[in-house]
């Protein structure tokens, strides 16, 4: 019991699960490495799992280079709309590194659901998780210039700064690499 509670508190909060259920939903769990430039997801799957990024970088992105997001370790990835309405996906969700992914299948947690209360309130969270996360970066993208969000970029997460190619990165703000360039000199000019 020792191993499951020292393992709880290194993954029960990437996982939105509390202790008493934490060995119950590992059950369900399948670890998966996926290797720099492998694909977790390509556009026009049926996207089959939520992943739980263990250790490791990956985006996700619309075409080759429009990226809607980047997903750092101990973040959850997934295509939300295709899990839930069975519809194919229009995103690509690809490892920038290698990476350690918990995978659960859509089958698995529709058995939890239906298991107890507890399981719908771990659902609405992941829910709320992926709302908030959308909102937060539609009014980043609408709402704040576009220096602005690379100095947010840089404040929340500095390691994609290191570890992505620019041309991701301008992609990922919403303009050219050119202007990405010039935002990046104007911030070491200070």
């Amino acid at each position: 019991m020792e191993s499951i509670t020292k393992e709880y508190a290194v993954y029960g909060s990437l996982f939105l699960v509390d202790e008493e259920h934490y060995k119950e939903f590992c059950s369900y769990l399948k670890k998966v490495t996926f290797k720099k430039s492998d694909f977790f997801l390509r556009e026009g799957e049926y996207c089959q799992h939520l992943g739980f990024l263990k250790c490791g970088l990956m985006r996700s992105f619309y075409d080759r280079d429009i990226n809607v997001n980047f997903h750092l370790e101990n973040s959850l990835i997934t295509d939300y709309d295709s899990v839930l309405y069975g519809v194919k996906s229009k995103i690509n969700i690809k490892a920038i590194e290698d990476s350690e992914v918990f995978l659960l299948h859509k089958d698995h947690l529709q058995s939890l659901y239906h298991k107890e209360a507890y399981w719908q309130e771990f659902g609405r969270k992941i829910a709320e998780a992926v709302y908030l996360h959308a909102k937060k970066r539609i009014e980043g993208l609408l709402c704040i210039s576009p220096e602005q969000r690379y100095h947010q970029l840089l404040l929340e997460n500095p390691k994609i700064l290191q570890l992505v190619a620019q041309k991701h990165i301008a992609g990922y703000l919403g303009i050219q690499p050119q202007s990405l360039s010039r935002i990046r000199k104007r911030i070491r000019g200070f």
